[in-house]
């Protein structure tokens, strides 16, 4: 079942240590807004499982990789080519681009379809997109941490390229991919995990037996927030 995350028992191990604990000194811009990061290292299953949960509740899936795809392939973008070598090297960014584009997602969300609920799929990676973050846009409710293995992930993330045939599924992006979530992205999930903001799930078996944590995990933390579909 979901749980408070343990970092002495993460599959990971050589993570580095987080440094302050602070509390975001803003106030939040949209209390009314409850967002939950996804976060978890490449092949995961975040996309996969987000997709599941806006699938059969009234919740906006926002996939920080697909929104910034969308810009980079947009004809005539001027972060088109810095985008696409970003994503090459695992980062994401420009980093204030990704939050207002995240940002006007999340609005045009609660504009057409009266959604409050966000789920952020791969977000934040780092500890400077975190503070960006909730000091521009709104205070994540809590973060939900997708925890396996890099040999499942990486069975996974080779048959995913054999199928969609990505531009970031290489194998050498993906050991890039891996390097960055190990060094950086995990300063993140032991930073929400030092604020008692973060939930755990085992992220290795079937995606119906992960699936069901999350969603219990979801359901107990967002209450009647979460509507089902």
């Amino acid at each position: 079942m979901a749980r408070d995350w343990d970092s002495s028992d993460h599959s990971q191990g050589d993570c580095m240590s987080i440094g302050s604990s602070e509390s975001i000194a803003s106030d939040p811009v949209d209390s009314d807004f409850s967002i939950v990061f996804v976060l978890g290292g490449p092949g995961a299953g975040k996309g996969t499982q987000c997709a599941n949960i806006a699938r059969d509740f009234y919740v906006k899936h926002l996939s920080v990789g697909d929104v910034l795809r969308t810009e980079r392939d947009t004809p005539g973008s001027a972060y088109g080519e810095i985008i696409a070598r970003n994503m090459e090297e695992g980062r994401i960014g420009p980093m204030n681009l990704t939050v207002e584009l995240l940002k006007n997602a999340m609005e045009a969300a609660r504009q057409n379809d009266g959604l409050k609920v966000f789920l952020i799929d791969g977000f934040p990676r780092k500890m400077d997109q975190l503070y960006l973050f909730e000091s521009t846009v709104s205070r994540a409710t809590f973060a939900l941490f997708l925890d396996s293995s890099e040999d499942v992930r990486l069975q996974r993330l080779q048959q995913r390229a054999m199928i969609e045939n990505r531009r970031d599924d290489t194998a050498d992006t993906i050991q890039k991919r891996f390097h960055t979530f190990n060094d950086t992205c995990m300063v993140v999930v032991k930073h929400m995990y030092g604020q008692r903001r973060l939930k755990g799930v085992d992220a290795n078996g079937e995606i119906g037996t992960v699936y069901a944590e999350i969603e219990g995990a979801l359901i107990k933390s967002l209450g009647e927030r979460l509507e089902r579909r």
